[in-house]
């Protein structure tokens, strides 16, 4: 008796149509899916929006197989099949319009497959084809060549050295060079040069040592294939310290002729180093080692170097951008050595950079010292914009104008051209904690916090103890609404005033009242006009858009450095049709 009964049960699917609607629901959703993976990431809407699209189309299967098999369509309409004489049915009409409905959506798949293929991948896919142009180039790292002297504090000049030897190799156009950033991870490490290789996509390493007694130098280097560990070249070079320039252009000059016989056809021209007095260099070397361990004392150890540097060569360009930086970094941020009071600090770098484009304005450091500039102290994002665009033209295989430039172009919320250049960046320099958690915060800004958070993460394997990476997790979580797991997250925050102002939000999120206003009093007295931009964070998102509008009124008064943040983050997204952000975008020559 069974068999009977399923092959009628089969037949009754069959006459329904069941199958033929399974058939039509799966291409169109399969299509559905294909124009949403192409379509919403270039509208920038959220990551949320696919998966719901997806859900949809999920739970929407079973309920059209159970309306093909209780309804019928009949020349009066849809009908209960039950209701419906089988003598007067139109199934098979019925079915042979699904069969065309199929080969139609059929056909517009593989039209739009042809379409993304050969229309739309070239220009989209712009980045992969980057890749792998890069990846074809010869690639090398510089490692940090070891300090062998008796003196620790001599670790300034090979670290200079080893860096100076990437710069030269860096203006190579044939060469795809490692970034600093990158290529220091490994300082001190003893890693296996196979892992070093895959972990900076290079085929070879430059490695060394330095030896300095008193004006002697011996230098040793070696260029080594990675895949292999074979030394593909290596010398020594013993040299009185006068001859420093001499030496690392000869190095350079025997790094890209051991590749020139294997892979190139180049030649190496020497470090734009700005100076011919090796004291001032010497000077410029040590700032950069102080100006590259990010803390207040390192930072005013640079200062002081540069400043040194300066005075034996007053035509140092270079000098005179890095003091610009260190100077920035130094007094750019809320610190005991700002005390919030950004203007006058500003004015401090204004003579420098200047000083630096008039001496250089085709050199890196300077184009970099002057967009910077523009931007947190002109507050001329456009004109920011030029000058970096301008930096990459030149400089397009440098890890430092790529990431600098991703970032202007991030304030103007042009996050696909964001995206494209911080990853050009990382190309170069893969596990710069910074360029990482730049495409973080493009994620961020651009509604994809599920892409933010794991990019942070990755930061943080690499870093454990980063900061200001935990917080913004925090934050990516809040816009999600889950404020627990923020709070959870944003506790891990070594960054003190990032941790409490995070703290404050979410407070102002579950309880605006009386506890978070005398917390928020709190804050205030103790951070006072060098937070003036957090403070407007923390009343935008409590709904307090007077007071929003008042401390941002206030950054614009002390010129606080965190004001461009304003345009990317969704905390201010309700105050934007009000006349007072119009004037808030001109501030910023918007």
């Amino acid at each position: 008796m069974g068999d009977p009964l399923i092959r009628d049960f089969l037949q009754e699917i069959q006459r329904r149509n069941v199958v033929r609607v399974a058939v039509v629901y799966i291409i169109a959703g399969w299509l559905t899916m294909q124009v949403v993976d192409v379509m919403f990431p270039a509208l920038r809407l959220p990551d949320w929006l696919t998966s719901a699209v997806a859900a949809f189309i999920l739970i929407g299967f079973p309920f059209a197989l159970i309306f093909a098999w209780a309804f019928e369509m009949t020349p009066e309409g849809i009908k209960r099949e039950k209701d419906v004489d089988r003598s007067e049915s139109i199934t098979p009409h019925t079915g042979q319009k699904l069969n065309r409905t199929a080969l139609i959506v059929l056909g517009l798949a593989v039209a739009f497959l042809l379409v993304d293929k050969f229309a739309l991948q070239p220009e989209g896919g712009s980045n992969d084809q980057a890749v792998v142009a890069a990846e074809t180039k010869p690639s090398i790292a510089v490692l940090p060549f070891v300090n062998m002297s008796d003196d620790s504090d001599n670790e300034y000049f090979s670290d200079g050295l080893s860096e100076e030897l990437l710069n030269v190799l860096a203006r190579i156009p044939q060469l795809h060079v490692a970034g600093r950033t990158s290529s220091f991870k490994f300082k001190g490490t003893n890693e296996d040069l196979r892992i070093i290789g895959e972990a900076l996509n290079v085929e070879h390493v430059l490695e060394g040592s330095v030896r300095k007694s008193g004006t002697r130098l011996r230098i040793t280097a070696q260029l080594i294939d990675t895949e292999n560990g074979y030394h593909l070249w290596s010398d020594t070079y013993d040299r009185d310290l006068t001859d420093i320039f001499a030496v690392q252009d000869e190095i350079a000059g025997h790094v890209v002729e051991a590749l020139k016989t294997h892979l190139l056809d180049a030649e190496a021209s020497g470090a734009n180093r700005g100076t011919n007095d090796v004291e001032a260099y010497g000077h410029f070397l040590r700032a950069s080692y102080f100006l590259n361990r990010t803390s207040t004392e390192n930072l005013a150890k640079a200062v002081e170097y540069y400043e040194k540097a300066i005075e034996l060569d007053p035509e140092f360009a270079r000098a005179y951008a890095g003091l610009a930086i260190a100077q920035h970094q130094l007094y750019g941020g809320w610190t005991e050595s700002s005390g919030g009071n950004f203007i006058d600090n500003f004015e401090l770098m204004r003579e420098n950079v200047e000083t630096a484009y008039r001496l250089d304005p085709d050199h890196p450091d300077t184009l970099i010292a002057k967009t910077m500039f523009a931007l947190i102290s002109d507050w001329d994002l456009p004109g920011a914009i030029a000058i970096s665009r301008r930096a990459v033209d030149m400089f397009p295989d440098d890890a430092n104008t790529l990431a600098w430039h991703a970032s202007n172009v991030f304030f103007a919320r042009d996050f696909a051209a964001a995206e494209s250049y911080v990853r050009a960046a990382m190309e170069l320099d893969p596990l710069s904690i910074p360029n990482i958690r730049v495409l973080g915060d493009i994620y961020m800004a651009s509604g994809r916090c599920d892409l933010a958070i794991d990019t942070y993460r990755t930061a943080l394997t690499l870093s454990p103890d980063a900061g200001r990476l935990h917080g913004r997790i925090g934050r990516c979580l809040l816009f999600q609404g889950n404020i627990d797991e923020a709070r959870e997250q944003n506790a891990k925050e070594p960054v003190e005033w990032v941790r409490e102002t995070n703290d404050i939000i979410f407070l102002g999120r579950e309880n605006p009242g009386a506890e978070w206003e005398a917390v928020v009093r709190e804050y205030e007295e103790r951070y006072g006009l060098g937070n003036s931009y957090q403070m407007a964070e923390i009343y935008a998102d409590a709904g307090y858009t007077d007071r929003s509008f008042e401390w941002l009124e206030n950054a614009v008064k002390v010129k606080d450095p965190g004001a461009p943040w304003a345009f990317v983050l969704p905390f201010f997204h309700d105050m934007k049709t009000d006349p007072r952000w119009q004037d808030y975008r001109a501030r910023f020559n918007l």
